[in-house]
């Protein structure tokens, strides 16, 4: 008894020696993996999703069966949890579908999307803050919309843009300008510049742009500033399904913040083929206390999301996707 005795207490150090070696080892991990973790926020990273949890556990239970896996190894798995976060996903609060997140196709598509934007957009003009010129292509050239957004400003609409390369001949003689005028297309295609040096920026309001429903391959959408912005109203979009001006009807909306971009809610208010609801009837006192009916003194809402991350894998870039599956995709 007293051999057993002495043996274990030789023992007992070194027991605790290994439990605090183990519980050291742990703890080296988690802050580690915290640092990693981090490290993909401050990357760029958007989020988390499910695998890429059950990846950084997955790192922590090998740890923990063998404290003996080396500084080399530690590294190595946390990197990897970490390189996953790379890829992460832009999930949205606001939608319940971004929770069956998809990969490969939105993210190509995005790809896709962005390689085909053009000189076609929206475009802002520093001399004229409050207005907007449109610029869409029409046959072999393109046709522009012009309004100066001054009070009493006439629009002008279908005024020919020639077209050639990455330079766009402008005729400004149904305002008293000059005709002719070279204005050249940047190479990222986010301005055009004229002669003398003043430049105008495409998609200014990052939602602004031409956009194409697939169910209307003739029609498009354009989407931009409200001129009369309010709290509630703060943006506007010409639907048109033929192609034909006279087809074109308007629909006012509003935006969750734009500090939410890449991704953001958009509200329209009464799209063409949208119906107002039924209103239940409450079936008692209590119901009709506590029943608070929806609000339809701007329209019938329907909700948008729109995208502009390109690695996000639930709306490709440049769209506006809605509950229907409906996309439309800026060009």
């Amino acid at each position: 008894r007293k051999h057993f005795a002495h043996r274990s207490s030789l023992l007992l150090p070194l027991r605790c020696s290994a439990r605090t070696n183990k519980y050291t080892t742990l703890y080296k991990m988690q802050l580690f993996t915290t640092a990693a973790f981090a490290a993909a926020l401050m990357s760029g990273v958007s989020g988390f999703s499910v695998q890429q949890l059950h990846a950084s556990r997955a790192a922590k239970s090998q740890l923990k069966m063998s404290s003996e896996s080396s500084r080399r190894d530690i590294l190595s798995n946390a990197a990897s949890a970490a390189a996953i976060g790379i890829s992460a996903l832009v999930i949205d609060t606001n939608t319940a579908s971004a929770a069956s997140l998809r990969t490969g196709s939105v993210t190509e598509q995005s790809a896709a999307n962005k390689a085909a934007e053009s000189y076609q957009g929206v475009y802002s003009d520093p001399n004229h803050p409050e207005g907007y010129r449109v610029i869409m292509a029409s046959g072999k050239g393109a046709t522009m919309t012009l309004s100066d957004g001054e009070s009493g400003d006439e629009t002008y609409k279908n005024i020919p843009v020639g077209v050639n390369g990455n330079e766009l001949s402008l005729d400004f003689g149904f305002k008293g300008g000059p005709k002719g005028v070279i204005a050249v297309l940047s190479d990222d295609k986010q301005s055009i510049t004229f002669p003398d040096g003043n430049t105008w920026t495409k998609n200014k309001n990052k939602y602004d742009g031409i956009y194409k429903d697939p169910k209307y391959p003739n029609g498009y959408r354009v989407v931009r500033k409200f001129r009369g912005e309010t709290k509630i109203i703060n943006f506007i979009a010409e639907v048109n399904d033929t192609g034909n001006e006279k087809d074109s009807v308007l629909v006012k909306g509003s935006h969750a913040s734009l500090f939410s971009i890449p991704t953001a809610a958009f509200t329209f208010y009464d799209l063409p083929g949208t119906v107002k609801p039924e209103e239940s009837k409450p079936t008692n006192v209590v119901s009709f206390a506590l029943q608070r009916q929806p609000d339809y003194s701007n329209g019938v809402p329907t909700i948008g999301q729109f995208s502009l991350e390109e690695s996000n894998s639930v709306f490709p870039y440049g769209t506006i996707t809605f509950p229907d599956k409906t996309v439309w995709t800026r060009i």
